[in-house]
């Protein structure tokens, strides 16, 4: 029943951490610059999970190379030694005291990646990163989800877009993705269960249900944005 049950959360979306405060007032304007936007350099931004955070990497976008990861409420800065080229394929090693990734991405911007991930006290941790331009922001969220299975289901908003990471009570970790229409959420998992979500945004939060037909289970889910 483990599998069936993580596969589910694929159709999840975002449950709220609603024991968590968060800031309220967010930045809506990019701060990636334009002569970026197809390349290497610039702003990245994401979500963790084991346990729930954020993550934005600035590549070059001001004049510096450096990592800001931030789970339940506490930062790490990250820094890196290495140089690199502008619209290169870029490999990028982080560290902060023992904790350490790898952040990789094409030389357009495209795939960026975040492998080799250790963080003190987060076992079997993950990160789901994306690209901001200087004309789509991206909003991360931070969320879980309940019913016949429970976890965390953190994702990235950016246009019409939502790309999500989800770690089940099991453990396992799931990626789904969706979109956006007129603040209507739907999407299907990239398992195919017949897992599906649909809800509402409404402005930094968000809500809806979650049903596998195939199997008959189904739940709840809500989340906010943190960042």
């Amino acid at each position: 029943m483990k599998n069936l049950f993580v596969f589910i959360l694929l159709g999840v979306i975002f449950t709220s951490n609603s024991c968590k405060k968060h800031d309220t007032s967010f930045n809506d304007i990019p701060a990636a610059k334009s002569t970026f936007d197809n390349s290497n350099y610039g702003i990245y931004k994401g979500v963790f999970v084991g346990s729930s955070g954020i993550i934005i990497i600035d590549v070059n976008n001001g004049n510096t190379i450096s990592a800001t990861l931030k789970i339940d409420g506490t930062t790490y800065n990250f820094t890196t030694t290495q140089t690199i080229s502008q619209n290169q394929s870029t490999t990028i090693n982080f560290t902060n005291g023992n904790n350490s990734f790898t952040f990789t991405v094409y030389a357009n911007g495209s795939n960026p990646t975040i492998t080799n991930l250790d963080i003190d006290g987060h076992p079997n941790a993950a990160i789901l990163v994306v690209k901001e331009t200087s004309t789509v922001l991206v909003k991360c969220f931070e969320g879980s989800y309940n019913g016949d299975d429970d976890g965390t289901f953190n994702a990235v908003i950016y246009g019409n877009i939502i790309k999500a990471i989800v770690r089940s009570s099991y453990d396992d970790i799931y990626y789904a993705n969706g979109t956006v229409n007129n603040n209507q959420i739907s999407a299907s998992g990239t398992v195919n269960t017949g897992a599906e979500f649909h809800g509402t945004l409404n402005g930094n939060s968000f809500s809806g249900t979650w049903n596998n037909t195939d199997y008959d289970y189904h739940g709840n889910w809500s989340g906010s944005r943190t960042y």
